[in-house]
């Protein structure tokens, strides 16, 4: 779809085509692998190569993007080693989360419960769309706990990585299972259960990350014990 800006000032348009292309890798609108050709994209956005070439080199920085030597730009591809990484840091990450959650009392906890309320009510009328969304909210309050700008910054890297990965094995099934153990951390540490509720995330985190290295695995043929 091309998209008008001829009533946009210059640097809103680098900064709008920039998370135009950063969303689309995200939903996958570019699967990894996707040649990312300056030509093709400036038709799509309805830009000059200008803004999409800085916009590139933004999303290299970011992670999102590889470019290659006389090969050009193509949406990242990730290693099972990659996948490994992400949710280390996201585990460590986590985990000080649920502690400052146990600690700042019923603000967060009210937040989460409405959270899952919602991402439950999204999956029994089987709006996977809104369920994806309530399940990244999720992580979101979890994040928010931290209230840290300089951790911010670092989230907002990571999770743009997490989002990414977590294209890959979603549906019906999967999202269920989220929301359960979803659930089970927040019925935790509403019982004052703090070690138990980071004991359930463990184990989510495990179990999406499974999921994850075996889709690898699959497109990849890589070894998922890498």
């Amino acid at each position: 779809m091309t998209t008008t800006f001829d009533t946009v000032e210059p640097l809103q348009v680098k900064e709008i085509v920039y998370r135009k292309l950063r969303d689309a890798l995200v939903e996958h609108e570019f699967p990894p692998g996707t040649s990312l050709r300056e030509v093709t994209l400036s038709a799509r956005y309805g830009v000059s190569k200008t803004p999409i070439r800085e916009a590139l080199v933004r999303l290299e920085h970011d992670g999102l993007v590889e470019v290659a030597p006389y090969r050009g730009a193509r949406a990242r591809v990730y290693s099972v080693a990659d996948a490994r990484e992400l949710f280390a840091a996201r585990g460590i990450l986590e985990r000080e989360c649920v502690r400052l959650v146990a600690a700042a009392g019923d603000g967060h906890l009210s937040r989460l419960r409405a959270n899952i309320d919602a991402t439950r009510e999204a999956l029994e009328s089987s709006d996977l769309a809104a369920a994806a969304v309530g399940l990244d909210e999720f992580d979101d309050i979890m994040f928010a706990a931290l209230d840290n700008r300089m951790l911010g910054e670092l989230i907002d890297r990571l999770s743009l990585h997490l989002r990414r990965l977590g294209k890959m094995g979603a549906g019906q099934r999967r999202f269920e299972e989220s929301l359960a153990q979803h659930t089970a951390i927040v019925g935790a540490l509403e019982a004052g259960r703090t070690d138990e509720a980071i004991a359930v995330l463990d184990s989510h985190l495990a179990s999406v990350l499974e999921v994850q290295i075996a889709e690898l695995s699959a497109a990849s043929g890589e070894d998922p014990s890498a």
